[in-house]
């Protein structure tokens, strides 16, 4: 059985160094084959795009899964979310699934 990927925000980023994770953000500016992604807590998270360059994001708000590694996300795959999606509400449930661990991961 495989574990859950957990999602969560820049403020819960250092827990999960070398491990698949899900983030959700604004996609910011392009910087070769890497993107800053503009974290729903007003974090920016560096995006290798290196192995998906093929497939563009098709609105400004994504949710990336990826392996955090050394201040860095190595992007799995990507979903293209909502660009009126709930920031505020997203990050209350970040909060609450890290509270409550046992509940959510």
């Amino acid at each position: 059985m495989s574990s859950a990927t957990p999602r969560i925000n820049f403020k819960y980023l250092s827990q999960f160094e070398g491990k698949t994770i899900r983030i959700i953000g604004k996609v910011g500016e392009k910087q070769g084959n890497n993107v800053i992604l503009h974290t729903t807590d007003n974090g920016q998270v560096i995006v290798d795009r290196s192995k998906n360059l093929e497939k563009n994001y098709q609105t400004n708000i994504v949710e990336v899964l990826g392996i955090w590694n050394n201040n860095q996300l190595r992007e799995l795959t990507f979903f293209n979310l909502s660009d009126n999606f709930d920031f505020t509400t997203y990050n209350q449930m970040i909060d609450l699934s890290m509270e409550h661990k046992e509940i959510f991961m």
